[in-house]
């Protein structure tokens, strides 16, 4: 079946103004592809190394600190500039690590008495996803140093690889859950496009504080046996993020040639409510299984082969006016094996612009954003600040 392609109007990202540190910086040359935008000159600083680093979160604006999460199962509570750097959750001895299991994923909700719950994504012992829900304390650290909280949701992992791991507040305060489709390779199981798995799926719940969670009753298959199922038809989501307008970027991680990007728009409906991204019907806008049906499936804006030494996208961060100065609403993301980062602008229904930003960051595991900085971690445990001056 055809794919097809949403479109939505583009618009810039506008945040606040942020403060510089001491820390090593590291030149890089200014792109040199095609953009209508400013001129602008990229380097790194860096801020500070952790075992493995998969993901970094901020929880408000207003902290003075963010967190970074390393895969072995501990999170760090960093001052802005990297100098302060303090062990808040340890949950290594309840988690599987190696490959692609782990901690992988944090993220946090303000609740309507204003205190904070935080919810990890990580595998357990026994190799299966779990999503658990802790108390935060007004000074950002958890409740418990040892416990990763309460059990919401526990789905059954049949291979070792494509976990996803993701865990999302959406602009609803629902949390959004970003699950691959099972691992193997070329989805044996045709677990994304099963509507009883949710396998290959985001899933949006409303966790419940002593575990469990409800259905929200917009989600679009509130009738079906997966109610939690959003949007369907996912590799190996990494790093998704919300942009400041609602819209959903997804960097999925590809089969054996082509790497995408998603962008899934907000507009009447939330992003990406019944959405099908495509897999395993498609390998980005490529038929791959042809077993497969992927009814009215999405293009990606942005797709790129496996070539250059290019192997498994590190997903991605929107930046604003001032995380990257210039390029406010440019995507920012990178590549595995490739060490490089690049930066692309949509209009919704495909790619506009593209650059490169900066090279030999190693193996980048991700790039993440707060309100006011944009980041880059490597496998080498390096997390590096992206300086960006409009010139």
């Amino acid at each position: 079946m055809k794919r097809v392609v949403l479109f939505f109007a583009f618009s810039l990202v506008v945040g606040a103004c942020g403060a510089e540190d001491s820390a090593s910086t590291t030149t890089t040359p200014v792109a040199t592809t095609v953009s209508p935008n400013a001129r602008v000159e990229y380097s790194t600083r860096t801020l500070g190394t952790i075992d493995s680093p998969v993901d970094l979160v901020e929880r408000s604006p207003e902290d003075d600190w963010f967190y970074v999460v390393s895969q072995s199962g501990i999170i760090q509570q960093w001052s802005r500039d990297g100098s302060l750097r303090t062990t808040i959750l340890d949950v290594s001895d309840v988690t599987s690590v190696g490959g692609e299991r782990g901690l992988l994923g944090l993220a946090f909700r303000k609740t309507v008495d204003n205190t904070w719950q935080a919810f990890l994504n990580r595998t357990n012992k026994d190799g299966h996803t779990e999503i658990t829900i802790a108390d935060v304390k007004a000074d950002g650290t958890f409740s418990s140093l040892q416990s990763p909280g309460e059990l919401v949701l526990r789905v059954e992992q049949p291979y070792s690889n494509h976990n996803g791991g993701a865990v999302l507040v959406g602009p609803d305060n629902m949390l959004y859950v970003f699950m691959g489709d099972g691992g193997s390779g070329g989805d044996p199981e045709r677990y994304a496009q099963n509507m009883n798995s949710l396998l290959g799926k985001i899933l949006r719940i409303d966790p419940r504080p002593t575990g469990g969670y409800d259905i929200p009753v917009d989600n679009p298959f509130v009738t079906s046996s997966r109610p939690e199922i959003w949007s369907i038809g996912l590799r190996n989501p990494w790093r998704p993020t919300f942009d400041s307008f609602g819209s959903l970027w997804i960097a999925d991680v590809g089969q054996n040639e082509w790497e995408e990007v998603h962008v899934l728009p907000v507009g009447k409906e939330l992003a990406g409510r019944g959405a099908n991204l495509g897999w395993s019907a498609y390998e980005g806008s490529r038929s791959y299984n042809t077993d497969v049906t992927a009814p009215n499936a999405i293009n990606p804006v942005f797709e790129y082969p496996h070539s250059d030494g290019r192997c498994s996208i590190s997903g991605g961060a929107v930046g604003n006016n001032t995380s990257t100065p210039g390029r406010a609403g440019w995507y920012f993301f990178s590549d595995y094996c490739s060490g490089e980062v690049r930066a692309i602008l949509s209009d919704g229904l495909s790619t506009v612009a593209q650059e490169d930003v900066v090279e030999q960051m190693g193996n980048v595991t991700a790039v993440r954003a707060t309100g006011n900085t944009m980041y880059i971690l490597s496998a080498d445990g390096k997390v590096r600040e992206l300086v960006v001056v409009r010139s």
